[in-house]
């Protein structure tokens, strides 16, 4: 089963970091961005195509023609302004990634869906929308310091035991309704 709505969204990321390995023709860009998704998603030639179109009118690709097995083949290849742009957003993307793929291929969760991982995420945007809108200024402030140690050990310490607090209550509700 294939669930596209996580990586559809990261297609033109995941061209990029195919075309950082190595320059490739279309099929091998398809089969290569589905090997990086654990095999549960697979470009089309309908999304591939014009994904490519957009990076090289970007100037994030070039494209150059080559004779491979007797047959001409478009080839792809990153530019410098490419691995700039790659180099930006990959440390965000990868840990996104490499979450969503821990997630998915975690015998605990073998039974839920990329949909359930989409809906829960659609669901924590709904109720949190408007707190969020007033309280995003707390929420940076709180991920800045974090990041750059400033946080002291005791607030981090109350961070983690209030979200442990809001999961045991939702493990509750979870078991009343079953």
């Amino acid at each position: 089963m294939q669930h596209p709505n996580f990586f559809k969204g990261q297609l033109k990321y995941l061209i990029l970091k195919a075309l950082h390995k190595a320059p490739m023709h279309g099929y091998m860009l398809m089969k290569s961005i589905s090997e990086s998704c654990m095999n549960l998603w697979k470009p089309t030639s309908g999304s591939l195509y014009p994904a490519l179109e957009e990076l090289k009118e970007e100037k994030s690709i070039q494209v150059k023609s080559a004779e491979i097995g007797g047959r001409k083949k478009k080839i792809y290849f990153i530019t410098e302004a490419g691995k700039e742009k790659f180099h930006l957003i990959s440390k965000d993307v990868d840990f996104l990634e490499k979450k969503f793929l821990e997630f998915y291929s975690s015998h605990e969760f073998a039974r839920y869906s990329c949909d359930d991982f989409l809906y829960l995420a659609g669901i924590m945007r709904r109720f949190l929308d408007r707190e969020i809108l007033v309280y995003k200024g707390v929420l940076l402030e709180f991920a800045f310091l974090m990041k750059n140690g400033k946080l002291p050990a005791k607030g981090e310490k109350e961070a983690k035991d209030a979200l442990l607090v809001f999961l045991k209550k939702i493990k509750k509700i979870n078991g009343s309704a079953k």
